[in-house]
């Protein structure tokens, strides 16, 4: 019997994997330091070479800075609950 659950929910727990890896690899995006900091650089490049107006450039930087920020207050919050 538990084989046969087994063989019927293997489906459902594959897109749950897959859904999980989805996740993490999105948060390791968007709260990476080093992937934050490439992002600013970029913007930077974009607007020195006029592809950006300063306005464009200070909005994206704005959201990128508080992505930073949240990235570190996560960090903290883990090494934090982490200790004994």
């Amino acid at each position: 019997m538990f084989l046969l659950d087994d063989i019927l929910l293997a489906p459902v727990k594959g897109v749950a994997w897959l859904a999980q890896q989805i996740q993490k690899e999105t948060n390791r995006q968007l709260f990476d330091p080093a992937v934050i900091k490439a992002r600013l650089a970029e913007l930077q490049e974009q607007f020195d070479s006029g592809l950006i107006n300063e306005a464009e450039l200070r909005t994206a930087e704005e959201k990128l800075l508080e992505r930073l920020q949240a990235a570190r207050q996560q960090e903290q919050a883990q090494k934090s609950s982490a200790k004994p």
